[in-house]
This record gives structure tokens, sequence and C-alpha cells, in this order.
């Protein structure tokens, strides 16, 4: 209740009508500063012929560089996209469009090759004849403007006037149309459309960002509707930013984080390249602090502690690029550096997710003039996500590794994932997220109750039985509930976190809490304390694996095996519980399968009104001691 009240009266209080100071010419006419001719949008011609002559200098820049004419010279013999929508979206067009003009836009200006150009403009010109750029909704419009955009000021010189003209028609009829609703809320008469402009999340960053792209395109020829995107941003764009308080977590999760914080950089660098000044909107609480976050959340496998809406497979990020640099994080600059240098080793051409590949060119992890030294073992992050990051090295891809969740549920794009856990050993993923289904199933995005439970929540890969966490009496968690990090605790020896769940099964206990450690930096503890409970009530703690399954004859020990390697998990806690393991299996067919996952589930029927469920996690292997005593088992109120 408190964090959206806080947000309303944000929203109240940057929604006033606009007045800079005075004194402040930037402020009082941000084109004062405006940067002439073009291009101007992230790249200059002076910055592009700097990145040139670097690259004799570095062989990755050299690679990079090599990686973008490849990727151009593809695209050469692809057909541009069409206007056809799935399910509400032209997304999938918008995103692609947006790859293919940054590709072989870039592609042109690092070589001259008039074919890409050529190419370039092939799809701009496809785009702008479209009969519209499906405002219902906004995402589609807001990528799409960005590719016209840039393809309008990168390519302006080898534009005609008729070109020129055609293209500025596209972005002010198909983009820039809804820009006095969406910046002018008191009159808009667009409001479901628009709504973005108040949300403090991806959407908002996502449309601001391409909207102001094409503001600051046309900013020379249509000054009124620049100032007037100029000044909104500056109103909006403080709302989405408010989400990485108090610490750099994304609340939406990894993936949300690239898209979000992607569009985000993208918002603050062409302020800062066309007019000069980010008017301080960099300086918004803790985002100076969220390429840590970006950093402990992808674990030893190269894989993403992926809550909420998003897969667990992560792209090299020209935005970390930007903000490891922006906010020197020296070891969040190398691990960038790492990520794309695997990148193009691998010969990564996803055009959804590695749309932006190009601006590596201009936001490039140079060599770090000295070694970076490395982050804490563990980590914290505090929010409306809560989460806890524990592992056993940083520079061991055989490393173990546990991303942990709390917070809460009440957030864009959230599954009912209080007191998930993800966890990595000897280079697999041994306890998976599945992360989202198909966002075109009815109801997907329908969070409201009603009748109960809310459509959403009735999804497999949503809700908390497809997540690696407790469940008691078969419930559902609640949408609204908030689940706090109450103990967060890093010695060299052990590393811990407590989350109270008792909001997320409300009535069920009197207190429910989930404790996960990392003992000797060697295993991983999982352990449930119920107070209060019903007797006779039916607990399962889940994790769901792609490993293959041995169950020992008293089903007290599960034997894990994946790609060569083991992993022991052992119930210690109570007598009674049992494994048992069944498929993954969605209950309606019209859900993403789940092949090669299973659900292996301690299950126990509580005969007392207090009950400890206790997993062991042990990796097994020349990697690790060969023998350890089982540990002492504690109440988790104990856990300091």
């Amino acid at each position: 209740m408190l964090r959206r009240l806080t947000f309303l009266l944000l929203s109240v209080f940057l929604f006033l009508p606009f007045t800079a100071p005075a004194a402040s010419t930037a402020a009082a006419d941000p084109l004062t500063t405006l940067r002439p001719g073009h291009p101007r949008l992230l790249l200059t011609d002076a910055q592009l012929a700097a990145a040139v002559a670097a690259a004799p200098t570095d062989p990755l820049r050299a690679a990079l560089h090599a990686r973008i004419i490849a990727l151009a010279t593809a695209e050469l013999t692809s057909t541009p996209v069409k206007h056809v929508l799935v399910g509400p979206r032209l997304l999938d067009k918008s995103r692609t469009a947006l790859g293919r003009v940054l590709t072989t836009a870039m592609a042109f200006r690092l070589t001259g090759d008039v074919r890409f150009a050529e190419r370039a403009k092939q799809e701009l010109f496809t785009v702008a004849a479209f009969p519209d750029w499906n405002p219902s909704h906004f995402l589609d419009v807001a990528e799409m403007t960005l590719a016209v955009a840039i393809g309008y000021d990168w390519l302006y010189a080898q534009l005609t006037p008729a070109e020129r003209a055609t293209l500025k028609t596209a972005l002010l009829t198909h983009g820039l149309a809804l820009a006095t609703d969406a910046y002018n809320p008191a009159g808009a008469k667009n409001l479901q459309v628009t709504r973005w402009v108040t949300a403090h999340h991806n959407w908002n960053q996502v449309c601001n960002g391409g909207l102001l792209a094409g503001a600051l395109a046309l900013a020379e020829e249509e000054p009124a509707l620049a100032r007037l995107v100029v000044a909104g941003v500056r109103r909006s764009l403080p709302l989405a930013m408010s989400a990485y308080a108090p610490d750099g977590a994304y609340p939406e999760g990894p993936g949300y984080w690239g898209y979000g914080t992607t569009y985000n950089v993208i918002a603050l660098a062409l302020l800062e390249g066309a007019l000069g000044t980010d008017f301080g909107l960099a300086a918004a609480p803790a985002f100076d602090r969220t390429t840590l976050y970006r950093l402990h959340v992808q674990g030893p496998t190269g894989l993403a502690f992926n809550y909420a809406d998003g897969g667990a497979s992560l792209s090299a990020s020209p935005a970390y690029t930007w903000l490891a640099t922006r906010f020197p994080q020296p070891v969040a600059l190398a691990h960038s550096r790492a990520l794309l240098s695997t990148a193009i080793a691998a010969k990564k051409a996803d055009r959804e997710s590695d749309r932006f590949f190009a601006l590596h060119a201009i936001w490039f992890a140079g060599a770090p003039s000295a070694t970076a030294a490395p982050a804490p073992l563990d980590a914290r992050f505090t929010g409306p996500a809560q989460l806890a990051f524990l592992r056993s090295a940083w520079a061991d891809p055989r490393a173990l590794y546990v991303g942990f969740k709390a917070g809460s549920n009440d957030v864009n794009h959230s599954h009912l994932d209080l007191g998930s856990f993800v966890l990595d050993a000897d280079g697999v993923r041994w306890a998976t997220d599945l992360g989202p289904d198909d966002y075109n199933l009815p109801g997907y995005f329908n969070f409201k109750p009603g009748a109960r439970p809310a459509p959403r929540w009735t999804y497999y890969r949503l809700n908390n039985r497809s997540h690696n966490t407790l469940t008691p009496a078969d419930a559902l968690q609640d949408g609204k509930a908030d689940a706090p990090l109450t103990v967060f605790t890093s010695t060299p020896a052990r590393a811990h976190a407590v989350a109270d769940l008792t909001a997320a099964y409300t009535g069920t206990a009197q207190k429910i809490l989930r404790g996960i450690a990392l003992l000797d930096r060697a295993r991983v503890l999982v352990q449930d304390d119920l107070t209060g409970l019903e007797p006779g009530t039916a607990l399962v703690s889940r994790v769901l694996t792609g490993a293959t399954i041995t169950l020992s004859a008293d089903a007290r020990t599960a034997t894990l095996t994946s790609e060569g390697r083991t992993l022991r998990v052992e119930l210690l806690s109570p007598a009674g519980a049992r494994f048992t393991t069944r498929p993954a299996t969605a209950p309606t067919a019209k859900e993403r399968a789940n092949p090669g996952i299973t659900d292996l589930a301690a299950e126990v029927t509580s005969s007392t009104a207090d009950t400890r469920l206790v997993l062991l996690f042990t990796p097994v292997g020349d990697h690790w001691p060969a023998s350890l005593p089982l540990p002492a088992l504690t109440p988790l109120a104990d856990w300091k």
C-alpha cells in the first residue's frame, strides 16, 4: 500500500505543469543546445571515426565490426516485414525492422558500402507505407519509431528530399501522432493507449525512448513537438526509474531489465548526444548500481535467475556497457566485455534478443586498464523484488550458485514465485524456472481476482505449482502478497537468507519461513519452518529439473544426473517425508509443454502444528569435498 501511495504522489507531482528555472537556458528551451545537422542520434560522425580508428588496436572491437558487417550482409537478401499482427501485437515486426535498420545502417557507416544503406532504406520505406504501427499496443509504435528515427538520422545524407519527407510523414503520422495526448494527460483523448506515461515499468521506458528518438530526429523541422516530448520524457521517465530503488534490482526480472534498461539508456544517450544534457535523469536513486544486479543475477552456467516473465538466456547488452562506463564498475565492464566476446564467437544472430547488437559499436567495452577487484560472492537486493544471490566462486564455471526470491507478487510480469530459487553447480542448471508462457493465452495479463483465481494465475508456468517453492494445502499464493527477506548473512563459510512467506498463504499457518543456506561453499540447504499449521495439511516442496532422477528405495534421496555431472538431494526432515516425481506437465493443451522437465516433489502430511521440511543439495564429484557431515538443523528464527 505504501509503495502504491508513493507512486501515486510521484505521478501527481511529475505531471504538474512543467516550469523550468529561468536561469537555465537549456531548461527554458532544450533546443537551444540542439546539435545541428545529422547524424546526431546516439552516434555522430566524429564518434564513428574514433571507433573505426580504435579497431586496429583492439581485436575485440575489430571482431565486433566484422560481425555487424556479416549480419548486415545476411540481411541483403531478406524480405522486408509485413503488416501482420500476432494476437494484438505488431511487435515482432517492429523489432525485426529495428534490428535490420540498426544493423544495416551501422554497417553502411562503418564501410561506406551503399548496398547496406539501400537495404536499410528498403525496410524504412516498407514500414513507412504501413497503414499504422498498431497504436493500440504502443510498444509496437515505440520500437518502430526508433527504427525510422535512426534510419532518417543516420542515412540523412543518402536520402533525397522526397525520401526524407516520406519518413518524416511516417514518423509524424504513425509514431508521434499521440505525443500530445501522452504528454498532456489532462486533455488526453486516448488514455487507454497512452497510459504507459504514468507507468513505473518497462512500457514507460520503451515508449518514452521511442518517441524521444522520433522527436529529436525532427527537432529542427518540428521544434514545438520536440519541446513537448522532451518535457514529457523529463516528467515521465523518473516514474519508471524509481523501480531501481533502493539498490538497483529490477522488479520485472532480468529479461525485462534488458528491455526496459536498454530503452532507458537509449533515452538518456539521446538527450546527452542531441542536447548535451540528460537533465539529471541518470541520477535517479540506485540507477548507478543496477550493473551489480545484472552481474549477480547471472549464474556460472551463463543462465539468469529468470523470475517473472523472462527466459533464462541473457544476451550481451550494450546498455550494460554504457552503465558500467557511466558509473564506473570495472568488474561489470570486464563482465560485459566477456559476454560480448562470447556472443561474437558464438555468431549469435537472434533478431529479437540481439536487435540492439549494432549499438555495441557505440558503447563498446574497452579493455580494462587494470584487473578489476572481484565482486562479493553474495548479494542481497531489496525493493518490490527481494533477492538473495549466493555463490561459491566467480571465476569457476563449475561454481555453486543460488538465486532466491521473495518480495511482492503485485508487480508487472510477476509470477506466483515467492520463495522460489534456481541452483547451478558443475556447469549445470539443476533447479530451473520455466519462464513465461504464450502472451496470447486468454487472460494472460488479467491479474484481477474477479472470479477467483485471476485468469493469469490459472496458468501452470505462472503459479507456484510450477516453481521451486513451498506449497501448503495445494494453495495458490496470494497475488497481492508481500514476503520480505528478513535475514541475510554472508561469511566465508556460510551464507544464508530467510523469507517470511506467511502472507503468501494467508490462513494456512501462523508463520511460514523459508531459509536457504550455502554451507561450506559446497552444498545448499533449503529449510521450511511452519508454525500453527492445521494438522493433516499436505506440504510440497518442489524442484523442477531437466536432470534424470533416480530415487532411493526409501524415496528419501534423489540422485540427479545431467551432462555427466551428479547432484544428490536428501530429505533431512521430517521423517515421514518422501520424494515423488512426475512430468512437469501443464493442465491444458493450450499452455506450453515442458518436455524433459520433471517435478521432483518432497511431500509430507503434517501431523503436528509445527513442521520443518528440509532438503540438502550436494554436488558430487572430484570438484567437491568427498565427505561432509550432515548439518545440524536449527530453527529459522535463530538464523541471524
